[in-house]
């Protein structure tokens, strides 16, 4: 049940995003972070995403909630300078 108000809390707070976004998008989704630390995510796997183009990579906003409530993102969190 708390994973469900946590989903809700977390698509209410994205709300106005659209339903994709590029990583500059996500920069700013996840309160600022640098954008190599969102590459990082992404190539370690931790953010999945879609590949759009060369450099170009695209995340569903579903995924985006799903890592903000993963154990990953509990732990990580503490060592950026902004957080969400």
């Amino acid at each position: 049940m708390n994973e469900k108000k946590n989903w809700q809390y977390y698509e209410t707070m994205f709300g106005a995003y659209p339903d994709v976004v590029d990583t500059e998008t996500v920069r700013t989704m996840l309160g600022g972070i640098g954008i190599c630390t969102v590459w990082k995510l992404i190539q370690s796997g931790h953010l999945r995403h879609i590949h759009y183009l060369e450099q170009c990579f695209l995340v569903p906003k579903d995924w985006l909630i799903e890592y903000v409530m993963s154990d990953h993102y509990s732990a990580y969190k503490h060592t950026l300078k902004s957080q969400i």
